[in-house]
């Protein structure tokens, strides 16, 4: 065991404080708490925020995170080469840069650890979620690891003075295919459980069929999954400033396509991965005079067994958690307001690969943020936290960022942000030896964090009824972790992972929201990224050029609304240097609210039936084909 994990210091110290978003702060829709641990409205926030409401994900059907979040400025998609699999990327870094919490804790990371996994949009049934907060850009200065692109705050639903809860039924069926269709039902409820204690619930379970490839049916284009989640949370008043809360969600998953082996003799198998999530955590809670603080300790774990018929041997078991304990405290000095906070972490790693079959670090943080206005209308957010991880050492991570408002209409912001992510526990172990399918990956205890430097600038105008919006970024990333061939023996090629890579990141984020009338409600958002692989002096892969989302809201009268929607996903390059064409997906939905309790929704997606094989054999993901949806919710 390495020695800093005794320092007894460090333990106390994290027990305190740390950087974290309560759910006690989740019930002003209006604010955004992600970006400094304190309410701020959205147009004011230190950052550049994008938040998805709980209407919003009603009125999209969402059917998991990534559904949740797409269309929203920044984001773009990410292949997965397998079974459809796709990831989201946030300012043209892959989703392994982006940290995803709920209420502010974070899960265990997989997608750069389980080679083609995009199981990170599933900890969370969309049924128990209020809303999300999108933060572009590095937010290390909080957060810590993984936070170089952003972060996404699941932010989940609470109770409130009186029981409240709803119950869900949707169905789908794909249009032209002989596979797709799928359901899903979900319950919450919450409430009061006596006068000092609440509860809530949330459960839910979703099934969808594979869609087999039209060019050769033994392969699956889009795999299918079955799936269950139960959650359960409570909180008890200490007194009328200090709370108790608990919470426990469980899910678990099968994922399953056809596929062929690719070398030696052909065959047809089904693989199977079976994984089981596991998120609980015990927080207090204080709000007192001038001052307020949280406490906690969580736990998250994945656990992915993956089994093959006819033969075929399976990829290896893994296991992923992290163990945290860590507190934040906030406090006005003067005209200052301070944030200060640390953290400690035990993440652990399970994998044949590894000799024993585990691995584990330690991460270690402090930090500080301080908010103040510096005239009236500008207003400073500065802050900085240390990192150690007991095998690559210590990493700082500064933030700087200036709002002034300019005017009541106008809103000028901009800032620096460093941001950088821990290598992972495959890539940093020196015993680490990865020899499934053809190639050899080998550990370097010698490998660096990747790195980035950002820097902003946004304008946010508003008058009446319509406003309009713009962001201009520029990422430098450096020591990206990727392999480097050491040797060849036949087919067997050995790598090790290494840093190699530097690039560059230039982007511009504009849109505007139109209130036509009462009720009526047009907005687009319109991305365009421009990448540089310093090293090769080309593009980076994967990265659309241009991405663009519509949607035109309007009230239809006697409780009837529809909604019409457009996302267009511009020309990119895949990882072999082919460019692949632009494409466009239109939706189009209608609902009925019949009273306070009952709605329903129906409506279609990929209304002209894209199929993103048929524009090209080189896309490494899949979108579902047209699909008819009906969604029935009862609200209480």
């Amino acid at each position: 065991m390495h020695p800093f994990k005794k320092h007894p210091l460090a333990l106390l110290v994290a027990a305190a404080c740390s950087a974290s978003v309560g759910a006690n702060e989740t019930t002003l829709k209006d604010t955004v708490v992600t970006a400094t641990l304190t309410e701020h409205d959205t147009r004011t926030a230190p950052a550049s925020v994008s938040v998805v409401t709980r209407e919003e994900l009603e009125t999209r059907n969402a059917a998991d995170l990534l559904d949740a979040v797409r269309g929203t400025p920044g984001i773009t998609l990410s292949p997965r080469s397998v079974g459809g699999r796709k990831t989201l990327a946030l300012r043209g870094l892959e989703g392994k840069h982006t940290l995803t919490l709920i209420d502010g804790r974070r899960i265990s990371p997989s997608d750069d650890i389980v080679g083609h996994s995009d199981y990170q949009y599933g900890w969370l049934p969309v049924s128990a979620i209020e809303r999300v907060e999108v933060i572009r850009g590095p937010m290390s200065t909080l957060y810590g690891s993984e936070a170089l692109g952003g972060v996404i705050n699941l932010i989940t639903r609470q109770p409130k003075d009186r029981w409240i809860g709803s119950a869900m039924l949707s169905g789908s069926n794909v249009t032209g295919s002989d596979g797709g269709d799928g359901h899903r039902a979900s319950v919450f409820a919450a409430g009061p459980a006596g006068e000092r204690l609440s509860l809530r619930f949330n459960g839910e379970t979703a099934n969808r069929s594979t869609v087999p490839r039209a060019e050769d049916p033994r392969q699956s284009e889009i795999e299918g999954s079955k799936s269950t989640h139960a959650g359960v949370g409570a909180t008890l008043a200490l007194s009328p400033r200090q709370s108790l809360e608990a919470t426990v969600d469980q899910g678990s998953e099968e994922r399953f396509y056809d596929t062929l082996t690719t070398s030696g003799t052909i065959k047809q198998y089904e693989n199977r991965t079976h994984i089981d999530r596991t998120h609980a955590s015990l927080a207090w809670k204080g709000d007192f005079d001038g001052w307020r603080a949280q406490a906690r300790t969580y736990y998250s774990e994945i656990d992915v067994v993956t089994t093959r018929t006819n033969g075929v041997a399976p990829t290896r078991p893994q296991n992923m958690s992290d163990r945290v304990v860590d507190g934040f405290a906030a406090f006005r000095l003067g005209g200052h307001q301070l944030t200060v906070g640390g953290e400690f972490r035990e993440e652990t790693l399970k994998n044949d690969g590894l000799i024993g079959g585990k691995d584990d670090a330690t991460h270690q943080a402090l930090f500080a943020q301080d908010e103040v206005f510096l005239a009236d209308k500008l207003a400073l957010t500065a802050g900085l936290r240390v990192d150690h991880h007991e095998i690559f050492g210590t990493e700082t991570s500064p933030r700087a960022y200036l709002v002034w408002e300019a005017s009541p209409q106008l809103v000028i912001k901009g800032g620096y942000g460093h941001a950088f992510k821990a290598p992972t526990l495959k890539q940093i172990s020196p015993s680490y030896v990865g020899a499934e399918g053809p190639h050899t990956f080998m550990g370097n205890a010698s490998i660096k964090p990747e790195k980035s430097d950002s820097l902003e600038i946004a304008a946010d105008w508003k008058q009446g009824p319509l406003s309009l919006r713009g962001t201009l970024f520029h990422n430098a990333v450096e020591d990206l972790i990727t392999y480097r061939l050491l040797s060849v023996s036949g087919a067997r090629r050995t790598y090790l992972y290494d840093n190699v890579n530097k690039a560059r990141i230039t982007g511009l984020e504009t849109g505007f929201s139109w209130d036509i009338a009462q009720g009526l409600a047009l907005s687009a958002d319109l991305t365009l990224l421009r990448t540089k692989d310093k090293d090769t002096g080309k593009e980076l892969a994967n990265r659309p050029e241009t991405t663009l989302a519509t949607r035109l809201d309007w009230p239809l009268g006697g409780g009837w609304s529809a909604r019409a929607g457009m996302e267009y996903n511009g020309r990119q390059l895949d990882g072999t240097g082919t460019r692949l064409p632009g494409y466009t997906l239109w939706n189009a939905s209608v609902g009925k609210k019949f009273d306070k309790t009952f709605s329903v929704r129906a409506g279609v997606n990929n209304l002209t039936d894209v199929r993103l094989a048929e524009k090209s054999p080189d896309f490494g993901y899949a979108e579902t084909g047209r699909a008819l949806f009906a969604t029935l919710r009862a609200d209480f």
